[in-house]
């Protein structure tokens, strides 16, 4: 017989607000708490404070976007530049193309094109 197992929901990932991991940093900065400590006291991982603390350095609990967002954030308004000035660029040239197309169109014609006066001597 088989058995039939339970599937498990996964574990909902939790989320602190940014004033308590910056209050359970300055605890550990202050040395009120060890990194363990605090993990053990507020059931996170010392990873996690780790991280926090590293993001205190950076600013990025702060509300404020990081030295790595400030990058990103320059590289897409350069891209969106880019992206600007190229379909520019691909306007102007499908324009030009359909004005060369147009002059080539008009010069192959017989009746309107710029060697209508050939024509003209030998129909004479």
């Amino acid at each position: 017989m088989s058995e039939v197992k339970e599937l498990e929901m996964p574990k909902k990932r939790r989320s602190f607000p940014p004033e308590l991991k910056k209050h359970i940093v300055g605890e550990i900065e202050s040395g009120q708490l060890s990194l363990t400590g605090a993990g053990r006291k507020y059931s996170i991982s010392a990873t996690a404070i780790r991280r926090w603390r590293e993001q205190l350095k950076d600013g990025a609990l702060d509300g404020q976007p990081s030295v790595r967002e400030k990058g990103l954030e320059k590289e897409v308004r350069e891209l969106r530049e880019k992206v600007g000035s190229l379909t520019m660029e691909i306007d102007l040239l499908k324009k030009l193309e359909a004005y060369a197309r147009r002059l080539k169109s008009a010069d192959s014609s017989t009746i309107t094109g710029l060697n209508w006066h050939r024509f003209c001597k030998d129909a004479q």
